[in-house]
């Protein structure tokens, strides 16, 4: 009787254990809060960011994924059509944001679009 209680005990715990891991491993963020996620990931770089304008006017926009698996920023483009800064401060910004990460993947690639303005 001990040895089957026993049994079922860790077959329980075991399947606890297993679904825990699954619901971690496998997040689907909605739209409003991947955006609050990523928005706060590059926010970690707005002085850099503002540094970049250093002292110059303009605007950057710039368009990029999130990574599903690993949660990187990738695929990192200005887009030209939108901004008005310089390419070097175009580039400053797009190397303060290229490889940063968000805590945790998700189940689905975020495409993400960024606009960055100094005005003085």
């Amino acid at each position: 009787m001990k040895t089957r209680a026993f049994t079922r005990t860790i077959t329980r715990a075991g399947v606890c254990a297993g679904l825990a891991l699954l619901m971690t491993a496998c997040i689907a963020r909605g739209p409003d809060d991947y955006r609050a996620v990523t928005r706060s990931l590059v926010d970690t770089k707005k002085g850099d960011i503002e540094a970049c304008f250093g002292g110059e006017k303009g605007t950057v926009v710039v368009n990029f994924t999130v990574e599903k698996k690993t949660g990187k920023i990738a695929n990192t483009l200005v887009d030209e059509k939108k901004s008005d800064a310089s390419a070097e401060v175009s580039s400053c910004v797009v190397s303060k944001i290229e490889g940063l990460a968000i805590d945790r993947g998700d189940m689905r690639d975020g495409a993400a679009n960024f606009t960055w303005q100094v005005t003085q």
